[in-house]
């Protein structure tokens, strides 16, 4: 069941400046997203209202702004598009492109771990929405299942970077949301991160790794009954691998080798160069007929 909106929220049937919402789809730290219909354009969208004390601070809503235009000018077809943002009725808002069919936590906690080739053509996908953000100097920093938006196309499963709310640029302000300390899903977040470091294109590669994982087999990367215990793994634990002896399971061992590796020098140098090797394995699986969930070592 979903939360309430915040006080103050628009409700199901009201209009916030062009957008008429037609019902609530979640509740994060940031603000309220809904099933909307753009009655300019006659078409439906996804918008993210902001919560009313953050719109009201001039310097996140100058920070808003700059990101929602970064994220706009983001071309993949791996990345939800951003149609518009603005403000009305006190309130800040971002309308983007409406991805029907859930994420990706919700699928493996439905289902549990896709077989191979599905799982490793979704983190492709990814990878590859998430190379073209760094492309244009912005940083994602909270990459986790949720943040992953799936749409069933037939036979196939499209996959879409979503929630870049506590995004980066590169070279450009700080976050929107976050100023000081941790910004992220600690179950996802490169170890640099929990020892003050700053995130940058290899922490999201690292999380892109714990993501892949988490496709793979179901399960988090890094367990633990406390936020504290997942932290420590991060930072001391060997990368887990599969236990298969194939040479696909082999292959696939090294990308996650690779990709949450505890160095950054020693991780892909960027989501394009995973991208690929996950693209050389999803070919793999197409001539192998993997077909099948993998086993944890």
């Amino acid at each position: 069941m979903s939360l309430p909106p915040p006080h103050g929220a628009p409700v199901p049937g009201a209009q916030l400046g062009p957008y008429r919402i037609v019902r609530q789809l979640g509740v994060g730290g940031m603000g309220t997203v809904y099933e909307a219909v753009d009655t300019a354009l006659n078409r439906s969208v996804a918008l993210k209202v902001i919560a009313t004390p953050l719109a009201g601070d001039p310097a996140f809503r100058a920070r808003f702004v700059r990101e929602a235009q970064a994220q706009a000018s983001l071309d993949s077809p791996h990345v939800v598009q951003v149609f518009a943002h603005g403000h009305a009725d006190g309130q800040l808002y971002i309308a983007s492109q409406l991805i029907p069919d859930g994420d990706l936590g919700a699928m493996l906690r439905r289902h549990g771990a896709p077989p191979a080739e599905l799982a490793v053509d979704l983190i492709a996908q990814v990878a590859d929405g998430l190379a073209e953000a760094h492309r244009i100097g912005l940083v994602h920093r909270d990459i986790k299942p949720a943040n992953v938006l799936l749409r069933n196309r037939g036979t196939d499963v499209a996959a879409y970077l979503a929630d870049f709310g506590i995004a980066r640029q590169i070279n450009g302000a700080p976050s929107a949301t976050v100023e000081r300390g941790v910004a992220g899903t600690p179950t996802y977040m490169a170890p640099e991160l929990h020892t003050g470091g700053t995130a940058g294109p290899l922490s999201d590669v690292y999380s892109l790794g714990c993501l892949l994982w988490a496709t793979i087999t179901g399960r988090a990367p890094y367990g633990g009954t406390t936020d504290f215990h997942v932290v420590e793994a991060h930072l001391s634990a060997p990368v887990p691998q599969l236990a298969g002896g194939t040479p696909y399971e082999r292959e696939l061992n090294r990308v996650l080798r690779t990709a949450l590796a505890k160095r950054p020098a020693e991780r892909y140098p960027s989501a394009a160069a995973m991208r690929d090797d996950l693209r050389s394995l999803r070919r793999a699986t197409s001539t192998s007929r993997v077909g099948r969930s993998l086993a944890v070592a």
